[in-house]
C-alpha cells in the first residue's frame, strides 16, 4: 500500500508570487509526477499551510487543481491558514464535534488520523482538550490497528534553533496517548520545510521539506535562510512487516549509468 505526504505549498493568490517563486506551479509539479510514478497511491495528504495568506482564491486554486488529481486527497491546516477561510471553500471537509478539522481513515488495515494542531494568534501549535480527547477516543477505537499520524506542527524539536518555541505547546500530552496505543508506526509533520527523519519517545518521524521554499538546515543559528530547491514530497510504503518511507523530488535528474541487479 502506498501513501503520498505532501506538506507546505504555502499557495498564493493568481498572478502571485511568495519569495518571487510560483507555489502552484511548484504543487502541480508535484502532483504531476505523482500522477505519473504513483497513481496507485491509495491515499494523498497535504500537512498543512495550504495557503501562504489564508485567501479564498488560494484555497479555490487548490481546489480546481485537485477536481482532476486521480488519487484521494485529505487536506489539514497549518499555523499560515484559517479555518473559516478554507471552509469557505472546502466546505465538505470532514471535521469533529467541535469543528475541528480532523479525522481519519482506515485503509488496509492500518488507521490514518490527520490531527488539527492550528491554534489562531499562536506561534505555537496545540491540541486542546477537546483535540486531545478525540485523538484519544480515535486511538481507542482501532486498538487492533497499526496507526500513522500526520501532523502540521511536530510534536518535539528537531534540533534547529529557528523552530523553537514554534512546535507543538503540548507534546507531553499526545506523546503519553500515542505510546499507550503500542502500535503507532510512523508520525509524519510538515512546517519546517526541512527533510530529516528521527524518533519520538521511540515512535519514528519524518519531516518533509515540501513544496513551496525550503530552509537550509542550521543547527546553529535562530535565522532561517530561504531557499528555492526542487519541490519533495514522501511516499510511504506500508506492508504487514514493513514500513518505509522514500523521498522524491519532482524533478527529473540525468541517468549517469544502469547497472543489471544481481
Amino acid at each position: 500500500m502506498i501513501i503520498a505526504h505532501v506538506t507546505d505549498p504555502h499557495l498564493v493568490g493568481p498572478d502571485e508570487t511568495l519569495f518571487g517563486i510560483d507555489p502552484m506551479r511548484r504543487l502541480d509539479h508535484v502532483f504531476r509526477r505523482i500522477e505519473r510514478d504513483y497513481s496507485d497511491a491509495r491515499l494523498c495528504v497535504i500537512s498543512g499551510d495550504l495557503a501562504d495568506r489564508a485567501q479564498a482564491q488560494a484555497y479555490t486554486m487548490l481546489r480546481e487543481r485537485l477536481a482532476t488529481f486521480p488519487v484521494p486527497t485529505r487536506l489539514m491546516l497549518g499555523n499560515h491558514d484559517d479555518r473559516a477561510s478554507f471552509r469557505s471553500v472546502f466546505s465538505d471537509t470532514a471535521t469533529d464535534a467541535h469543528g475541528f478539522i480532523q479525522n481519519f481513515d482506515d485503509i488496509g488495515g492500518a488507521r490514518f488520523i490527520y490531527l488539527d494542531t492550528l491554534a489562531p494568534g499562536s506561534s505555537q501549535g496545540r491540541l486542546c482538550e477537546n483535540r486531545l480527547s478525540w485523538l484519544a477516543d480515535t486511538l481507542a477505537d482501532a486498538a487492533d490497528k497499526d496507526v500513522a499520524i500526520f501532523t502540521h506542527y511536530p510534536f518535539r524539536g528537531v534540533g534547529l534553533p529557528h523552530f523553537e518555541g514554534m512546535l507543538l505547546s503540548n507534546p507531553d500530552a499526545v506523546m503519553s496517548l500515542l505510546k499507550a496505543h503500542g502500535r503507532v508506526r510512523h508520525i509524519f509533520c510538515g512546517h519546517v520545510h526541512v527533510s530529516m527523519s528521527g524518533q519520538w519517545d521511540g515512535i519514528p518521524f519524518t519531516t518533509s521539506a515540501g513544496t513551496a521554499h525550503h530552509i537550509l538546515p542550521d543547527f546553529s543559528s535562530r535565522d532561517a535562510r530561504f531557499v528555492a530547491m526542487t519541490p519533495q514530497f514522501d511516499i510511504a510504503t506500508l506492508d504487514r512487516n514493513s514500513f518505509r518511507v522514500t523521498r522524491v523530488e519532482a524533478e527529473e535528474w540525468p541517468v549517469l549509468a544502469i547497472s543489471g541487479g544481481v
